[in-house]
C-alpha cells in the first residue's frame, strides 16, 4: 500500500511539473520519496514529502486548493 501511495505521488507530481520544478529536480538528483503526509482543510490540502539521498534532506510542501487544483510547491533544506 505504501508503495503504491508513493507511486501515485510521483505521478501527480509529474503531471504538475510546472508547480513542482524544484521537487522535480531533487528527484533528478536520486533522492527518494520516503514519507508522503496529507494535512487537509476546508479549502486547501497539503502534501508534505519527505525527499532523502544519503544524509541529506529535503521536505517539500505541495499546496492543493479545491477549486483549481496545485498551487505551488516549496522545498526546504531542514
Amino acid at each position: 500500500m505504501k508503495k503504491v501511495l508513493i507511486l501515485l505521488s510521483i505521478i501527480v507530481l509529474w503531471s504538475s511539473s510546472i508547480y513542482a520544478s524544484e521537487m522535480n529536480s531533487l528527484l533528478e538528483q536520486n533522492f527518494k520519496i520516503v514519507k508522503v503526509e496529507t494535512i487537509k482543510f476546508e479549502r486547501k490540502a497539503y502534501k508534505i514529502f519527505t525527499l532523502k539521498n544519503g544524509k541529506n534532506i529535503y521536505l517539500c510542501l505541495t499546496q492543493i486548493d479545491r477549486i483549481t487544483g496545485f498551487d505551488r510547491t516549496e522545498c526546504i533544506k531542514p
